[in-house]
């Protein structure tokens, strides 16, 4: 039997009996020995020889004498011992290759695990009828609505009120985007004035520009909203950050982009390429129509989706502008000269 044999032998049971261990033993200090003297001297049968011999060629344990195959006689064969170090180097090499078939299947495994939540979870929304379905899982909230954006086949409009991740998290989404307008699929996208002002964001609405996607900028906006070929609509989680609400019902689908499309015809157009924020005047009209309602630094901050500093930043800088020294007085002076139209 030839080594690579006992090597991809897996099914094999290569565990030695009492008698070829007995016949292993003695045949160490006789150099090589027939079967007639492993029955003559040891008191076993022609069976029993022939088979501890086999037994022990097949572990490397012991090898047939070269050239006694030849005679055609089994009373001419003749065996040898051989050291155990040559089966352990067989066995090591087996472990080795044992240990790597292992080691894909766990792999093997982890994939059709993680494959099989993925089934779950897409094969459940597509065939449940609600009309609304919430995900309280950021994560089955996001494979949805990848699911959704790969299935594209016409338009995406979202609405991003926020500053987006780091350009680790945004990355991955540009990529996705350039690929959908590749495919022909119109995107148009909403951001505050404000997030043009966040690195990696502005990196995003650049490159998508750039690729052909439509990018308008509010002072404000409604919500956080993303409607697929019109026909299933994701919004936030009303408690879990991360989680979402599905929409597949028609007329709330409608109302939705409803309410997108007039919130897009009061925004202004990013450059294609650039993701120049609008001018600030108008973030600073939104800001002068707040204070001159009364609201506080912090309600105003929350409204544009900027930080307090900031907000306080861009009163700061109305208040140079217009050369008002207190809130009464700028609300009074942007009423005088129109700003609050």
């Amino acid at each position: 039997m030839d080594r690579n044999d006992f090597i991809g032998d897996t099914q094999a049971d290569h565990r030695l009996n009492a008698t070829a261990i007995r016949v292993y033993k003695w045949s160490v200090s006789r150099g090589y020995v027939s079967i007639a003297e492993t029955i003559d001297l040891l008191g076993l049968t022609q069976c029993e020889a022939r088979d501890s011999l086999d037994s022990l060629v097949s572990v490397h344990l012991m090898e047939l004498q070269t050239g006694s195959e030849r005679a055609g006689d089994d009373t001419a064969l003749r065996w040898r011992a051989l050291d155990p170090q040559i089966a352990a180097a067989g066995l090591a090499s087996a472990e080795s290759r044992l240990r790597r078939k292992v080691a894909d299947l766990s792999g093997s495994r982890r994939n059709l695990d993680e494959l099989s939540r993925v089934y779950s979870i897409l094969s459940t929304a597509h065939r449940s009828g609600d009309a609304i379905e919430v995900f309280d899982s950021p994560a089955e909230a996001a494979l949805l609505s990848e699911e959704a954006m790969t299935r594209c086949r016409s338009e995406v409009i979202s609405a991003q009120p926020g500053e987006g991740g780091t350009a680790e998290e945004v990355g991955p989404a540009t990529a996705r985007d350039v690929e959908l307008l590749g495919r022909g699929v119109r995107l148009r996208f909403l951001y505050r004035e404000s997030s043009l002002h966040h690195p990696p964001t502005r990196s995003h609405v650049s490159r998508v520009t750039a690729a052909g996607a439509h990018v308008r900028t509010s002072a404000e906006l409604f919500g956080r909203l993303m409607v697929v070929d019109r026909s299933v609509a994701f919004v936030p989680h009303h408690r879990v950050a991360g989680g979402a609400a599905v929409v597949r019902d028609r007329s709330v689908v409608t109302l939705l982009c409803e309410a997108f499309d007039h919130a897009w015809g009061r925004a202004h157009a990013v450059e294609v390429g650039r993701a120049k924020p609008a001018e600030l005047s108008d973030l600073h009209r939104t800001v002068l129509r707040l204070l001159s309602e009364g609201a506080r630094d912090e309600t105003i901050a929350r409204r544009l989706g900027v930080s307090l500093r900031t907000c306080r930043k861009y009163v700061a800088e109305i208040f140079e502008a217009i050369g008002a020294e207190s809130r009464f007085q700028a609300g009074y002076l942007a009423a005088q000269r129109g700003l609050l139209k």
